[in-house]
């Protein structure tokens, strides 16, 4: 559906003359300057959006020394993925483990992903030794919700860059550091809960990676923290 730019008139789809039937205008060339005008300045409100998008983006990331240290230290928390965060020894019947530093990497792929399922159920679902062992995969659900939250805190430091906005990544590295916190927590409680018992198959101790985890979060939170009180200041002073 079709209007006459000039008179208003509907133009029905047999009307494939330039010239309107009812004003005679040709409708192509109808003030060709202003519809000119309109696109250049279409193009020149486009172009200075995406000049602010990467000035934006560029100075929200190493925009100062202060931004560049943020920006790097947005990786190193991921270094907990390879550091002991936990030490066990297993004492069952045809499972024993003693002294095993644990890291999530290596949980990964040595014992998760050959983990009897089956077995897990029973024993959380166990009357003696159900609440410990659930306190144990909560804790390692933990420290895997702190990675996902740490690599959220990543994609969040790029997606809210054009915007100069922080208040995300504040979130994200809270969680992290929460989720760290936590684990220590209940798997501290697991043990002692286990060893309190006449089963005792299971002892073992925090490790420093769970610390180094929660200290760089929590330095990932500070460092945002400083940054977003900044990205307000220089919001303010584009508007």
């Amino acid at each position: 559906m079709a209007f006459c730019p000039k008179c208003g008139r509907h133009l029905n789809i047999w009307h494939v003359k330039a010239e309107c039937p009812t004003c005679g205008v040709n409708i192509p060339n109808f003030d060709w300057e202003g519809r000119l005008n309109e696109d250049a300045e279409k193009a020149a409100l486009a172009w200075s959006k995406f000049n602010r998008f990467t000035r934006n983006f560029k100075s929200a990331l190493f925009g100062s020394k202060m931004r560049i240290i943020r920006f790097i230290f947005t990786f190193v928390p991921l270094i907990a993925l390879i550091l002991p965060l936990a030490n066990y020894s297993i004492n069952l019947p045809f499972v024993y483990a003693e002294s095993v530093n644990m890291t999530l990497v290596d949980f990964t792929l040595n014992t998760l992903l050959s983990l009897n399922w089956g077995s897990l159920v029973t024993l959380i679902s166990s009357d003696f030794i159900g609440a410990p062992t659930g306190m144990l995969m909560i804790a390692i659900l933990l420290l895997y919700l702190a990675v996902v939250f740490g690599v959220l805190n990543f994609i969040f430091v790029l997606l809210r860059a054009p915007k100069l906005r922080a208040g995300f990544n504040i979130t994200m590295c809270v969680l992290s550091t929460l989720c760290f916190a936590l684990a220590a927590i209940l798997f501290t409680l697991c043990v002692s809960s286990i060893s309190n018992t006449t089963v005792g198959f299971i002892s073992g101790s925090v490790q420093y990676g769970i610390f180094v985890g929660i200290a760089l979060f929590t330095l990932n939170v500070v460092l945002n923290s400083i940054i977003n009180k900044g990205f307000k200041k220089q919001r303010s002073e584009q508007n």
